[in-house]
């Protein structure tokens, strides 16, 4: 039994090294969390460690990237402080300085003495993007107060345990996806990262509404770094993970755009390869559609329309690339023949259906006609067919403009005429009505100059003024 508590180290038959295995104890060094948990490239990252038992002289840190020792130093000449909330648990923190190099995987942050007794905690490196969405899980990560209720000790333990699987397996794939960028073919050890832990990886991302993880997720996935296992295609790798019926669900209109005009920019198309994109026959096309139906039949037009508050989702999914939600709205139908419009007026839900059917009014107003017309006429009797490629190399797209005209209306000379004559007595009827209002507005106009001006009276007596008359009783 004694042999257990040693470790024998044997070179060329010879043993080099026999110390014995230090036992657990509470001077043991312990790392609890570290910030940040994601760097982005070719930056100089300020790290800081918190932990127990650091202080001590014999335990020094070291920072390793993809194999590269980047910082090796006494922990001691790197102590920060005690926190003095934490006195009794004496967590210490660490604080140093270190340059990333410009590679995409993963770190580690080692502490180890010369007793044998070590502690390591991860972090990745990536973009920009990605590393700030990662680094949101830094709270959750950080040590737990101590609380009475076992229950949410419990729950909050499971969903620290969940962040750091989290940050393990991301590192681990970015770390194959870049051996595999660097080396191809040529990795000796070329093993693809598996299915199972891909699409946990891509749902806790999704759950978290991270836009950026999620499309380098799926950049991952069409460079070939990921083993599709038993599907036989991209397209149902793609339908088993149900990313669209899950950004729905989460009601996170940034994602369902994302996934709505994603279109990767390597397709894994190798002579040879299992691994080959096919959906809907367009090689290039856009991978996730308003009309893909999932379980029960249910499309994510079926989803938004029976859930309440869901206006900005359902604006996004009928504003997508292919129009395909608009004519899907009435038509896609589930297991019961339900269609989207149903689901909405089921639920009272009229105002979605209000949105939609202004979308497909304006739609119906498009002036705009896309045509595919052959470049050269093909021979009816000709028994050679040409293939879908050939077609479409040789069509030509032309886009032709509706213009509305306005229907013209021809008249005889004998309309035109008779309309011109009954103008004519209708203004000759009104003439002699339009002579007398202009007359007696004449008259009234003297009538009305005639007093308020001083008239003379010439007579044998004085002059007559009105201002000179004189009114009451004599």
């Amino acid at each position: 039994t004694s042999l257990c508590f040693f470790a024998p180290i044997y070179a060329a038959g010879r043993v080099v090294l026999d110390a014995p295995l230090p036992l657990k104890s509470h001077r043991n060094c312990k790392i609890s969390s570290i910030k940040p948990i994601a760097v982005s490239v070719t930056e100089r990252a300020q790290f800081v460690v918190k932990g127990f038992n650091l202080n001590q002289s014999s335990i020094r840190l070291l920072c390793a990237v993809e194999g590269k020792y980047l910082v090796q130093e006494t922990c001691y000449d790197l102590m920060d402080a005690v926190d003095p909330i934490n006195e009794q648990d004496k967590l210490q923190h660490l604080c140093f300085l270190c340059s990333i190099p410009n590679v995409s995987g993963r770190g580690f942050i080692e502490v180890e003495d010369f007793g044998l007794s070590s502690t390591f905690f991860p972090f990745i490196v990536a973009e920009q993007e990605v590393c700030s969405e990662i680094c949101t899980l830094e709270g959750v990560i950080e040590t737990a107060v101590p609380t009475v209720d076992i229950n949410k000790k419990e729950e909050k333990m499971e969903i620290r345990n969940q962040a750091l699987d989290f940050i393990h397996e991301m590192g681990w794939l970015l770390h194959r996806n870049h051996l595999n960028r660097k080396l191809g073919d040529m990795n000796p050890n070329l093993n693809l990262f598996p299915f199972r832990r891909f699409k946990w990886l891509m749902e806790f991302s999704m759950d978290h509404d991270w836009c950026a993880v999620v499309k380098k997720l799926l950049g991952i996935l069409f460079d070939g770094t990921v083993d599709l296992g038993d599907h036989s295609s991209m397209e149902f790798a793609l339908l088993d993970m149900c990313l669209l019926h899950r950004a729905v669900r989460r009601n996170c209109r940034p994602m369902v755009e994302l996934l709505l005009r994603y279109v990767p920019n390597e397709v894994l198309d190798k002579p040879g390869s299992k691994q080959k994109l096919s959906v809907d026959g367009n090689d290039y096309g856009f991978m996730f559609k308003p009309n893909v139906v999932g379980p029960a039949g249910l499309t994510p037009l079926h989803m938004v329309a029976s859930w309440e508050g869901c206006e900005n989702v359902l604006d996004a999914l009928t504003d997508d690339p292919g129009l395909v939600a608009i004519e899907a709205w009435k038509s896609a139908q589930d297991s019961t023949g339900l269609t989207p419009n149903d689901y909405a007026r089921l639920q009272g839900h009229y105002s979605y259906i209000h949105l939609v059917q202004r979308k497909i009014n304006k739609k119906s107003e498009c002036g705009y006609v896309v045509l595919d017309i052959p470049g050269t006429p093909l021979d009816c009797n000709s028994k050679q067919k040409l293939s879908d490629g050939t077609r479409s190399a040789m069509a030509v797209s032309l886009e032709i403009q509706k213009i509305k005209k306005k229907a013209r209306q021809d008249g005889c000379k004998a309309c035109e005429k008779k309309l011109a004559y009954g103008n004519r007595r209708t203004s000759l009827v009104y003439r002699p009505t339009m002579l007398s209002m202009v007359a007696i507005a004449a008259v009234c106009v003297c009538v009305a100059l005639l007093f308020k001006s001083s008239p003379e009276v010439l007579y044998v007596f004085r002059p007559f003024r009105w201002e000179l008359l004189k009114y009451g009783s004599s």
